[in-house]
């Protein structure tokens, strides 16, 4: 259908310019002419373009298993091992609308979901200026170093991302729009980064699923590399709501990086500050790794403390106590466990890992991770808010194999 339209389109050019040259067409008409003749060559020569220079499909995936030494629930690992928790796979198309302008779409099953495929990307960008891009549409939320490539285990040095930090965030994805403006220097670069939007998510709260609005997202980052050095900061503000009022809520966050071809230093700590009596918390990690032919192995120090525990006035026991009694005005209102001391966290995690590059593609990776120091809290595990703390610590032992293809 496109090449016989494409055809009339010559056709009727070329009468055209029969006509006009049989009409004894003045000067101005050639002009004209010769510029109907060009805009009908660049037409052609885009619909010949060959597909795949318009159309980039690249994808990854993970399979890992690991166990735990007890059910606290430590990165979703229980005392029951497990291929799905961290098991998945993507696929990303990148179409070319123009040489200035793409819309990319980006599929993610999860292996802890079904496997069922999920839209994690779905925006179109345009280069208006070498150093200005402008995107719109469903983008990954840019609040850590590694949030373009969360998911994309073969880019990271970890088997997992510090969980202490990455695992805080419930929400990974938004809709809305983000600018990005390069300066360049002699030998580095800074990217301006500025985004708004909005998101959706179904969280698990106190053992309930409940839907988590984002709304009046806005926020921005500055990123300062020269490709062995980088430094990062960011900062978002949002309302969050569970389904009752909006709660006013800041993300801040720092970020450094060094990697030398074989020594590599990561490190981020950030800041989330929420109105009412849902928890503010400090959050860090540093990790060192350091490459040696195919092998890298690392090590990752990383904690999580909330700051404001004197906002939630009800004991643990007190708490559980009220929600189980019926003559108490509690009675069934798992939600008032959010006002409790069972929301307290202070944790630390020792992570002892090594990645053994197999081919250019594939990486296979090894960890242990030991979660402890709670001290009087349950250490803000999903497993530990049981009326009295179950575990003081807890060890996860785990193997994955990334690709990106």
């Amino acid at each position: 259908m496109i090449a016989y339209r494409h055809t009339r389109v010559l056709s009727c050019a070329s009468i055209a310019a029969l006509l006009l040259a049989c009409a004894s067409a003045n000067a101005d008409d050639q002009e004209r002419i010769a510029a109907l003749e060009q805009q009908v060559q660049s037409m052609q020569q885009q619909l010949n373009k060959p597909v795949d220079d318009k159309l980039r499909f690249n994808g990854f995936f993970s399979v890992a298993y690991g166990l735990a030494s007890n059910d606290a629930d430590y990165a979703g690992y229980l005392e029951e091992g497990t291929f799905e928790n961290e098991s998945l796979f993507g696929l990303q198309g990148v179409f070319s609308i123009s040489d200035k302008t793409e819309v990319t779409m980006q599929l993610v099953g999860r292996g802890n979901e079904d496997w069922e495929p999920a839209l994690e990307w779905a925006y179109i960008s345009h280069q208006f200026t070498p150093s200005f891009k402008a995107r719109a549409g469903k983008m990954r939320l840019p609040l850590f170093m590694y949030s373009d490539s969360l998911e994309v285990g073969y880019a990271q040095p970890w088997l997992r991302p510090p969980e202490e930090v990455y695992g805080a965030i419930p929400v990974t994805s938004y809709t809305g729009i983000d600018g990005l403006y390069d300066i360049n220097f002699d030998m580095s670069t800074l990217t301006l980064q500025a985004f708004a939007g909005e998101s959706e998510e179904d969280i698990t709260q106190s053992g309930q699923e409940v839907r988590l609005e984002v709304n009046d997202l806005f926020g921005g980052s500055a990123t300062w590399t020269d490709f062995t050095w980088t430094l990062r900061g960011n900062y978002a503000t949002t309302d969050i709501s569970t389904g009752g009022e909006d709660l006013a809520t800041d993300f801040y966050g720092l970020g450094f990086g060094y990697n030398n071809g074989s020594l590599q230093i990561l490190s981020e700590f950030t800041r989330l500050e929420i109105e009412g009596a849902t928890p503010d918390a400090d959050a860090g990690y540093l990790t060192l790794a350091y490459t040696f032919g195919s092998l890298t192995p690392y090590a990752t120090y990383s904690i999580r403390e909330t700051k404001d525990d004197d906002e939630r006035p009800y004991t643990r026991a007190f708490i559980f106590s009220a929600i189980s009694n019926p003559q108490s005005p509690l009675f069934g209102n798992t939600a008032a466990i959010a006002l409790s001391d069972v929301q307290n966290t202070e944790r630390s995690a020792y992570s002892l890992g090594v990645r053994w590059d197999v081919m250019s593609n594939v990486a296979l990776k090894f960890d242990v991770t030991r979660a402890s120091d709670f001290g009087d809290t349950g250490g803000g595990l999903a497993g530990n808010t049981a009326p009295v703390v179950l575990y003081d610590d807890v060890d996860v032992y785990s193997i994955k194999l990334d690709s990106a293809f």
